[in-house]
């Protein structure tokens, strides 16, 4: 599956966007986040200022309840005096009479309660209870001060609710009673009144009472009621932890407080994010949609700008790409280009590629010339690569191989010279490729013989690091082999019997010394002397000497085997080769054979010759003996043959021949 790779038209502008992109919601996201602040602290301010106004309001309400009460006390003091025995009961009447004349009931409490100093309370309601148990009791006889209780349930009616507590003193400062306003939670009073405001659509207050142990005093929720709260930073049960992006997603309500002086409660003000924030969301979505409308804006008029000042670019990019097959392509560029770096880029390829077009115009040219050169010699001339594929070929190919160089071209040398050839040739170009320049010869006698030699030259890169591919130069040198192979025969052939001469049989002799060695195996050398040839010679002249020569060295090749080696060392003398024997009996039948063979005359123009040979036979079998000291114990064998009477032969040494009687 191809791979999309975007055009540099696009990458610039997709690159130019993201840029933008990135800076751009930089920015917006430093003005939401300045805007959140902003308005945190706004909302902050305002809900400061709400919750200090409403606190005020209950200090002064509560503050003037407590006035009351502490003016009734006083006046009280003398009566609650007397609250002993029989009479407590009619007293506490009394001053519960006396002050329920003087404060309004429901308008300043709910309730109003006498207790004389036991603890023994009377009420408006017309219920009577003991309290001395209460802790606001406690702490007014105690401290002997107002005391506003937290939330206790009333043991008259059962109704959860606040004390306001004065203490009573005698004259003489000592504890006598108290006078208290009951604020029912669940009726209708001040408390009700000011903390049924509403803040804004969903905001709402909640009061904590004071003391180590705080419980909410007023909260939005009845089951929260007398539920324990924070001593410090209440906020009225709501979770107040910030969102991970909360300038974006804001979760955090806006919560003020306020502690009361006259009570020492505190009031806490929470108006929810959703709520506060509720003007900046609108914002923020409008802002988004202008700023992702301005993105797309940007990215178009981007596009559009780049597009342009690309547009010289992406005509040189086209006409690069049609340089590959046509040279001439830059000619379609404008002839007056922009001054810049494109501009620039364009008038140098202009530049580069008429160099270029003239620069294979004049390869061309001279591969012309190459080739008619090349065409016009009957070598064969070929370039391969490092992949032994045909790159060049000369004309010769076509008439060697019935292939045209452009069919050849291309193609592995294997397929050309078929297994067999390209087996034998496959070695030396290794070679040539790793770097070596050689030179061969290959034979070949299918349907004749014929001899190719093949010269591989290697080609080496620009820098010389390594082999590029190999220059291939073959010529047939079959005339010029078979002429060498002739005159090596003359160096090697007696002219006048035919046979090898001293040289070359020198060499066969040691050659065949050489195999005895490796082979273990027995051979004999045997010197021929012919008995009465200069007579003839000098009788009937050289013409005749030599006929009996020739046919004398006829008559010894046929007693011979084929592979055996028979030389004319000089004048009348022979030697005889013979490898490869089972036994010495053998050299003993050859030399026997050549003495009855020279029994017969030799007729030759109406001349008849009677002529005999003598032959030293000298044995070899791998020992350490070498060539010379064989042709010495043959020439002594020879001379020992002609001393004891001619035309017979001597064989020697004694341990290989077995006996040493004449023959």
């Amino acid at each position: 599956m191809p791979v999309y790779t975007p055009t540099l038209k696009a990458r610039i502008a997709i690159i130019t966007t993201v840029l933008a992109a990135v800076f751009g919601t930089g920015i917006v996201l430093t003005a939401l986040y300045d805007a959140h602040r902003d308005l945190h602290d706004a909302l902050q301010v305002q809900q400061d200022s709400v919750v200090k106004l409403t606190a005020s309001q209950l200090d002064t309400a509560m503050s003037d309840r407590i006035v009351l009460l502490s003016h009734q006390a006083a006046q009280l003091s003398g009566l609650l005096a007397q609250a002993h025995g029989a009479q407590a009961a009619a007293v506490r009447e009394r001053a519960l009479d006396t002050l329920s004349a003087a404060i309004p009931v429901p308008a300043a409490f709910n309730a109003l309660l006498v207790a004389d100093m036991q603890g023994n309370i009377v009420s408006n309601r017309g219920t009577g209870a003991d309290v001395g148990d209460r802790s606001y009791f406690r702490e007014a006889a105690r401290s002997l001060a107002p005391v506003v209780s937290p939330p206790i349930r009333s043991r008259t009616n059962g109704q959860m609710g606040v004390m306001v507590a004065v203490p009573v003193l005698a004259p003489n400062q000592t504890f006598v009673g108290l006078v208290g306003g009951w604020l029912d939670l669940s009726s209708a009073n001040f408390l009700i009144e000011i903390l049924h405001n509403r803040l804004g659509t969903t905001g709402y207050y909640c009061l904590v009472s004071a003391g180590p142990k705080p419980v909410y005093i007023r909260h939005p929720d009845p089951a929260q009621a007398r539920q324990p709260a924070l001593a410090v930073a209440d906020t009225c049960g709501e979770d107040d932890s910030p969102a991970p992006l909360e300038f974006l997603t804001p979760a955090r309500p806006v919560i003020a407080r306020y502690l009361m002086s006259s009570t020492g409660w505190e009031l806490v003000a929470l108006l929810p994010a959703r709520e506060a924030y509720a003007p900046l969301h609108q914002m923020q979505q409008r802002f988004l949609g202008m700023a992702g409308v301005a993105m797309a804006a940007v990215a178009l008029l981007i596009w559009l700008a780049v597009r342009r000042q690309l547009a010289p670019l992406a005509r040189l990019h086209k006409v690069v790409q049609a340089s590959a097959n046509d040279l001439s392509a830059f000619e379609r560029l404008p002839t007056r280009q922009q001054r810049d770096e494109i501009g620039d880029l364009t008038r140098a390829f202009i530049k580069l590629m008429r160099d270029v077009r003239e620069r294979r115009q004049a390869l061309d040219r001279s591969e012309r010339r190459l080739r008619a050169v090349t065409d016009t010699l009957p070598s064969l001339l070929a370039f391969i690569d490092t992949d032994e594929r045909y790159v060049f070929n000369n004309q010769a190919y076509e008439r060697v191989f019935g292939l045209k160089p452009e069919e050849l071209r291309g193609r592995h040398v294997r397929e050309i010279l078929g297994e067999a050839r390209y087996a034998r040739v496959q070695p030396f170009m290794q070679r040539a490729l790793a770097g070596t320049a050689v030179t061969f010869e290959t034979e070949d006698s299918d349907p004749e013989y014929h001899c190719m030699e093949s010269s591989l030259r290697p080609e080496w890169s620009a820098d010389g690091s390594e082999v590029v591919g190999v220059h291939i130069h073959v010529q047939d040198i079959t005339q010029r082999k078979l002429e060498t192979q002739r005159l090596a025969r003359m160096s090697r052939t007696d002219h006048l019997t035919q046979l090898m001469n001293r040289s070359a049989f020198e060499g066969q002799l040691h050659a065949a010394m050489v195999r005895s060695r490796e082979h273990g195996t027995l051979m004999a050398l045997l010197y021929l002397d012919m008995d009465r040839f200069k007579a003839v010679n000098d009788i009937h002249g050289h013409a005749a000497g030599d006929q009996l020569l020739q046919t004398f060295a006829q008559r010894v090749r046929r007693c011979v085997r084929e592979r055996d080696t028979v030389a004319r060392l000089g004048g009348d003398e022979f030697a005889v080769v013979l490898e490869d024997m089972t036994q010495p009996a053998a050299a003993r039948r050859v030399a026997q054979a050549i003495l009855q063979a020279m029994d017969e005359p030799f007729d030759f123009e109406g001349v008849s010759a009677d002529v005999d040979v003598s032959i030293g036979v000298a044995l070899y079998n791998g020992g350490p003996a070498l060539d010379r000291e064989l042709m010495r114990l043959a020439d002594v064998l020879l001379y020992r043959a002609k001393g004891a009477g001619r035309g017979r032969y001597e064989i020697g040494p004694p341990e290989l021949a077995g006996e040493l009687s004449p023959q």
